[in-house]
């Protein structure tokens, strides 16, 4: 009886809403409807499912997070079905509720986003062969199955497997659709775009972006290049870092980071000008952007940074560092005059205010260390070194160890204990910081380990579109290391 009303379908939009509450219901508080569940979709045909997707989807997309055990055998049957549903609802409307389910299935169960089976592949190639076939398919369901793509290559890539990046980036097919996906949002629609676009082309166009920056940040793994370059004009990239939808922002900005990583030199990923600048000066000699676009992007990131915006903060610290990196090993005298503007210390004193958050500290150490770097002297970097040891000396050890902010804080201590920093320094808080790295030390020798096993990406969704926010983050852990060649500085 539980099986036939499972699999039946309701035409009354009444009857629909009354079915989804029960389905709810009984989904979180019963184990027999659960097991039922189960038993239907491990044996059932593939198109008498689809009705039980609907309802599924309804509860998974409510979801933030996913660790019951009571659902593991469920989430892994349905996985289990997902390329034969996908095939038995080609052609139907029911193909972005099965794309939809198999996103969230990835974000949220934990079990299949640590492995990467034939199955996994299959439905990869499957996904690639809907997208690159269906020249009508609507806007949505590009954008769900371009998702699907990106987290299983964001999961698997974590774990070292690069299986899913080599089927990607070979398929030249696929990487003209997401050239598509981009260049049919122009820049002038990229201004007046805001809120949830996934209808448009707005949302294939995002998810497209991400997916591209996701293979570029990727492919020095892999032992394959890009079977098709995507191209980007610096243009259509300013003008989607300055929209006032921060899903374009932030995928932007992953655009930019994960070129300047490559080098701007990816096989995946091409950014030019499409307007020549007229005149170009000396110190463009050797960029592959122009000096005056380097700054331009500069004061954008400068900007979004402090504005601290979760979602485009992430990107916009990292970008940062990486464009600064990139002008230092091109050219020295520009990296060294982008850092020395007078806003980078507004900046570094609104972050220092900031601190609490684990981000914004993160955002504080990189700036600091950059103006230390560069031997920068006056009261407002003076004051903020001096800051810098009392967070050290008075934070609680817990918070700490597991924080990637602390890598940077020593590397700070670390430039100014070697640097005419030193001098600036009280002797009592010198006495201070010592003996909270004694302690900290000894956390560290006892077995405190900040940051266990791969990289977890940090995937959230954002309207229709799923989104790493630390896709080019650096992670790094506390070592013992780190801590002894601090004390041996401040003997």
């Amino acid at each position: 009886m539980l099986s036939c009303w499972l699999l039946s379908k309701c035409d009354c939009k009444k009857e629909k809403e009354k079915k989804a509450n029960c389905f709810l219901k009984m989904l979180t508080n019963s184990s027999e409807f659960r097991t039922t569940l189960t038993r239907c979709v491990t044996t059932n045909p593939c198109d008498t499912l689809l009705p039980i997707l609907d309802n599924l989807q309804g509860f998974l997309c409510t979801k933030e997070s996913f660790s019951s055990p009571p659902f593991e055998e469920l989430l892994t049957a349905v996985q289990t079905r997902l390329p034969d549903l996908l095939q038995a609802s080609a052609g139907s409307e029911a193909v972005f509720t099965v794309l939809e389910v198999a996103c969230n299935i990835r974000r949220l169960h934990t079990k299949s986003s640590s492995v990467c089976d034939s199955q996994d592949l299959k439905m990869v190639c499957k996904v690639i062969q809907l997208l690159v076939r269906d020249a009508h398919l609507v806007a949505m369901t590009t954008t769900a199955g371009i998702n699907y793509l990106y987290i299983t290559l964001l999961q698997t890539a974590a774990m070292d497997d690069f299986r899913i990046l080599s089927v990607i980036i070979t398929n030249s097919a696929l990487l003209q659709k997401l050239q598509h996906c981009l260049s049919n949002v122009g820049q002038q629609e990229l201004s007046l775009e805001s809120g949830d676009s996934s209808s448009s082309g707005t949302g294939q166009c995002i998810a497209a972006g991400l997916l591209v920056a996701a293979l570029a940040k990727f492919e020095q793994h892999g032992s394959v290049k890009a079977s098709h370059v995507v191209t980007v004009t610096v243009e259509w990239l300013f003008a989607a870092s300055s929209s006032t939808d921060q899903r374009l922002q932030a995928c932007a900005l992953q655009l930019w980071t994960t070129w300047f990583i490559s080098n701007c030199h990816s096989s995946v990923l091409r950014v030019y000008r499409d307007q020549r600048l007229s005149m170009l000066r000396d110190e463009d000699v050797g960029l592959s952007i122009s000096s005056r676009d380097l700054r331009l992007l500069l004061l954008i990131l400068q900007r979004q940074i402090y504005m601290d915006v979760g979602l485009v903060h992430h990107s916009a610290v990292r970008c940062l560092q990486v464009a600064l990196a990139y002008s230092r090993q091109k050219n020295t005298a520009l990296a060294q005059h982008l850092v020395l503007q007078p806003w980078s210390q507004t900046l570094l004193q609104a972050l220092a205010d900031k601190c609490e958050s684990g981000l914004s500290a993160s955002a504080f150490f990189s700036l600091l260390l950059l103006l230390i770097e560069e031997s920068v002297h006056s009261t407002t970097v003076d004051g903020l070194i001096t800051q810098t040891f009392q967070y050290v000396c008075n934070v609680p050890l817990d918070r700490i160890l597991p924080s990637t902010a602390s890598c940077l804080c020593t590397d700070v201590i670390y430039r100014v204990l070697t640097s005419g920093y030193r001098s600036h320094l009280d002797k009592q808080l010198l006495t201070s910081l010592t003996s909270r790295l004694t302690t900290l030390q000894e956390k560290l020798i006892a077995g405190v380990s900040p940051i266990e096993g791969h990289w977890k990406p940090d995937i959230i969704l954002q309207g229709a579109t799923l989104m790493c926010r630390d896709l080019c983050l650096v992670r790094r852990r506390l070592e013992l290391k780190d801590v002894t060649k601090l004390l041996h500085l401040l003997q």
